[in-house]
């Protein structure tokens, strides 16, 4: 279970145990808790830190496990060049659960444009990182569809799932043959709620999820409507969608994108409805924000297939 910590006895513990300077004078907030994890913001020095605890027990995830330590790796690497906040300390929670903070510089406004973002997609699908503190994630059409096989499995009984099956794309709708390409890092929930606005440009967030794999992945998140519904935000616009595709300079990568994306979407609609039918009973507000991404995802794919 996630900790009981206070926000009292999270900022005392903060300074008892020195994780951060400049305490002394410290405004700790609460803010909304995710899928994944709890937060506070803490001001101080002018700077904001966000302190993350990671629930416990969610390694296992069939598409999204989530590992608090190749968060703390990614803000480590990537800090550097510009594609993550400074990673501040990782360390454990009182009851033994793992926390990380990042702080950053706040900026003028919180807008982020899609450009911009479009520029974070295209450095991060340069980081070939030669490290094996990141998992290996599943790439190209056939894998993923696999995979999202995999996560239905675990649902058999879903009336809901043998209608959502009628939608899957073939096999033979990509051919036989996997594309050869070099794998990347790849953030795997890339989207504008996962960028964040600092006074030096945006900055990606949440690499709980993060692997080696295929750059696709990162620009399907980003144009997913149930991923956007996920995160509280609405989907992209139409023409903001043509801007990001029309400029991302890795001709290669939108090839494949062009090929292999409806098995992406398929997939992150086969985990919707696990994730819908899964927490139904446990927690039914959290189902209810599945299922509503599980329109979503439902509804472009059947705009994608109606173009193809």
């Amino acid at each position: 279970m996630i900790s009981g910590l206070s926000d009292g006895a999270l900022l005392s513990f903060l300074r008892e145990h020195r994780v951060l300077a400049g305490l002394a004078d410290a405004v700790l907030r609460p803010m909304p808790v995710s899928y994944t994890s709890r937060f506070w913001e803490l001001r101080a020095d002018g700077r904001i830190f966000i302190v993350k605890e990671f629930y416990p027990g969610l390694e296992d995830n069939p598409l999204f496990p989530t590992l608090p330590k190749q968060e703390a790796s990614a803000l480590y690497y990537l800090e550097s060049i510009g594609l993550a906040p400074s990673l501040e300390a990782a360390f454990e929670s009182p009851d033994g659960n793992p926390m990380v903070i990042y702080g950053y510089e706040p900026a003028g406004s919180d807008e982020i444009d899609v450009r911009e973002a479009g520029k974070l997609l295209v450095n991060l699908a340069s980081q070939v990182i030669a490290t094996k503190e990141f998992q290996k994630v599943p790439a190209g059409a056939l894998d993923v569809l696999a995979q999202a096989d995999n996560i239905l499995t675990r649902i058999p009984e879903s009336r809901r799932a043998a209608n959502l099956i009628k939608l899957r794309p073939s096999e033979s709708d990509f051919g036989n043959d996997r594309i050869d390409f070099e794998p990347t890092l790849v953030h795997r929930s890339l989207c504008l709620g996962t960028v964040l606005a600092t006074r030096e440009g945006p900055r990606l967030i949440d690499w709980q999820y993060a692997g080696i794999g295929d750059p696709v992945e990162d620009l399907v998140c980003f144009l997913s409507p149930g991923l956007l519904t996920l995160y509280g935000i609405r989907p992209l616009a139409l023409h903001a969608e043509d801007v990001l595709l029309q400029t991302y300079p890795d001709r290669d990568v939108m090839r494949r994108f062009e090929r292999d994306r409806i098995a992406y979407h398929w997939r992150l609609a086969a985990y919707c409805l696990y994730r819908q039918e899964s927490l139904a009973c446990t927690n039914p507000p959290a189902a209810r924000a599945y299922g509503r991404a599980l329109e979503e995802e439902v509804d472009l794919i059947l705009r994608l297939r109606a173009k193809a």
